[in-house]
């Protein structure tokens, strides 16, 4: 099921499945800013990562003695969530505890995702609370697609994606679906013209401790998107190399793929996050569309 929350400046449609954004239109021009999920190509729109960022290595890991399996992004894109409140202007959603996940994921837990509009922003807030008896360990992230190009008459090639502050930052890379921590390094570059073979190796993946603005835009046009947040460690840039993928993705990660010589031991999964019994955490970050 769809819902859509709105205000004078965009009209934002969220599907229950996965508490998924689907669309996010301008009023003013018409413009729809979110990849509509071309099956050809890449059959979602702006994914939830839970309870992992990234794949397992050999899609499994290890918890006191048990060995779990898992797919890529973890369950929590292909779930369906409830409504827990819903106004004109935002809606908060929840993924409550149930048994369905224990065969999959040792921990009782609650996954709140709110979505709130604020004039030409969009505001994302997940909220995970622990509700086991034992520490809960969890990576959690977004994976929003923009369209790419926005307007007629602009390629894929025109766009650029710019962040601030302009700092060196630790680039990580993948070797095939996990992270090879020996080819990390430090680089200086802030601003990353689009190119079809930047994703020839999969996702950009760079470091971001610090308050972060990554903005999507044209040398070109006027239209693009600009993401806030201070909540999240590492920022995924991620689109196919393939010139029918017109998209890019901004994904803010508290997490990463397994190491290529992980263990598989869950506490220490790289880059993991942890919570205590009943304790809870947020997760913000923010896109302006213009």
């Amino acid at each position: 099921m769809e819902f859509v929350i709105e205000n004078q400046h965009l009209k934002v449609t969220v599907k229950d499945k996965g508490a998924e954004i689907t669309s996010v239109i301008s009023k003013k021009s018409g413009i729809e800013y979110i990849w509509q999920a071309d099956e050809k190509v890449w059959n979602r729109h702006a994914p939830i990562l839970f309870p992992f960022v990234g794949r397992l290595k050999d899609d499994t890991f290890r918890h006191n003695d048990k060995t779990y399996t898992m797919g890529q992004h973890g369950f929590a894109r292909d779930s369906k969530f409830s409504v827990h409140e819903r106004l004109t202007d935002s809606i908060t959603f929840i993924l409550a505890p149930n048994g369905d996940f224990k065969h999959v994921y040792p921990f009782l837990f609650e996954l709140q995702v709110a979505y709130q509009l604020f004039e030409s922003q969009l505001s994302i807030s997940y909220k995970v609370k622990n509700l086991d008896a034992n520490k809960m360990y969890f990576s959690i992230g977004g994976h929003p697609g923009f369209n790419v190009p926005l307007t007629e008459g602009e390629t894929f090639e025109d766009y650029y994606i710019k962040m601030t502050p302009e700092i060196s930052r630790e680039r990580l890379h993948l070797d095939g679906p996990y992270l090879a921590t020996e080819k990390t390094v430090e680089v200086e570059q802030n601003k990353f013209p689009l190119q079809r073979d930047l994703f020839l190796n999969d996702a950009i993946i760079l470091k971001t401790p610090e308050p972060t603005t990554v903005t999507l835009a044209s040398d070109k046009g006027e239209h693009g998107v600009t993401m806030t947040y201070e909540d999240f460690d590492y920022l995924g840039i991620w689109t196919k190399p393939q010139e029918d993928a017109t998209y890019v993705c901004l994904e803010p990660w508290c997490g990463l793929a397994d190491r290529s010589d992980s263990d598989g031991e869950l506490e220490r999964k790289t880059a993991i996050q942890s919570l205590e019994p009943g304790n809870k955490r947020y997760y913000v970050y923010r896109v302006d569309f213009f």
